[in-house]
């Protein structure tokens, strides 16, 4: 038996806080498929079941378009079984009160609830108690949570999941939504435990490989890979200017450090180390040339300025008279830098903003 383990989709996500509005509506567009691409994977490779660990949405305000589109695709494929928890972005999901409900759609509520598929038991509960799991030992028992072991990244009590409870409970895999990076951790001699991570990147805190995880079942035992399956990768990628003295050796570096990212993936360059104050850089330029090689591509500017005020005392031009008075004044010295960035880049006839 094949099945497929996924979460955290986050459909109708809406991700303008990195994209342009057009983009935005692009991708948006574009995790919809990433879940119709999931299911055709399924399709075509025998997979009887998929089981989403939670935040399928993004809320549980979702648009009619999308909450459609989803039963459909569900209802479409009526050999495959689909076992769906709600997480935390999505416990009031309309999956949870569709009427009619897909035949081949089963939910997960507070208490534990399992589902028999022969060899193969999957057990889930929304606000699980460790303590009150009681399952088969001759089975292959799959445990469906969503949450996570500690309150960072903004968990609230509800969202905190005591793994450590899950030992020797005779679980085989633990699939777990909520952590948006494949990761996999042993429980006990039987028993791992994996994030899925999310299908497709929405952010630059989401960088790296996405995809699923597939399941395979003999009857005996269980076997998990990872398998990349998103439709762009994001990069956040960082490049120091140190010994930069040019627009073009820039321009060179930049394309040499990107040359291994495909065009179709999204870009967050930001440019670091220690500027000269005598070389003026064109971001815009560097910005053109960035968009016409990706997808989307993003740029951040954390380099810091060499300042020596001495390089200025006896400087009787504009530039080292601007120089001295912003050294001057009671600036915090990182205002100072961006204040004389800013100023000898419109002395020289820049464009001011990244």
């Amino acid at each position: 038996m094949k099945l497929i383990h996924c979460a955290d989709l986050h459909l109708d996500s809406p991700m303008e806080s990195n994209l342009s509005p057009e983009t935005a509506r692009e991708r948006k567009s574009e995790l919809r498929a990433a879940l119709a691409r999931l299911i055709r994977f399924a399709d075509d490779n025998g997979v009887e079941a998929i089981l989403i660990a939670g935040d399928l949405f993004d809320s549980n305000h979702i648009t009619k378009s999308t909450e459609k589109y989803v039963l459909e695709l569900i209802t479409a494929h009526p050999d495959i079984r689909f076992f769906y928890l709600a997480g935390n972005h999505d416990r009031g999901s309309v999956l949870k009160t569709a009427e009619p409900r897909p035949q081949n759609l089963f939910l997960f509520g507070d208490g534990w609830t399992s589902y028999d598929m022969g060899d193969v038991t999957i057990t889930g509960s929304e606000r699980p108690d460790g303590d009150t799991l009681t399952l088969s030992p001759d089975l292959i028992n799959i445990v469906v949570l969503h949450g996570q072991e500690t309150r960072g990244n903004g968990a609230q009590k509800e969202d905190i999941i005591r793994l450590g409870k899950l030992k020797n409970k005779h679980i085989d895999y633990v699939a777990l939504g909520h952590i948006h990076e494949y990761r996999c951790a042993k429980i006990d001699e039987r028993c791992v435990a994996c994030y899925a991570g999310c299908p497709e990147g929405r952010g630059f805190d989401e960088c790296g490989t996405k995809g699923l995880v597939l399941l395979t079942t003999d009857g005996k035992k269980l076997t998990h890979r990872f398998i990349p399956h998103a439709t762009r990768e994001l990069h956040a990628v960082s490049c120091d200017i140190s010994d930069v003295t040019s627009q073009l050796l820039l321009e060179e570096r930049v394309i040499k450090i990107t040359e291994h990212i495909p065009s179709k993936d999204m870009v967050k360059l930001v440019l670091c180390g220690t500027a000269s104050a005598n070389t003026v850089f064109d971001f815009v330029r560097l910005r053109g040339i960035l968009a016409e090689r990706f997808y989307f591509a993003k740029l951040k500017d954390e380099s810091r300025l060499q300042i020596r005020p001495e390089d200025y005392r006896n400087d009787i031009s504009l530039k080292g008279e601007f120089v001295r008075r912003v050294m001057a004044s009671d600036l915090k010295d990182d205002e100072k830098e961006r204040v004389i960035a800013c100023g000898l880049r419109a002395l020289s006839g820049e464009e001011l903003g990244l």
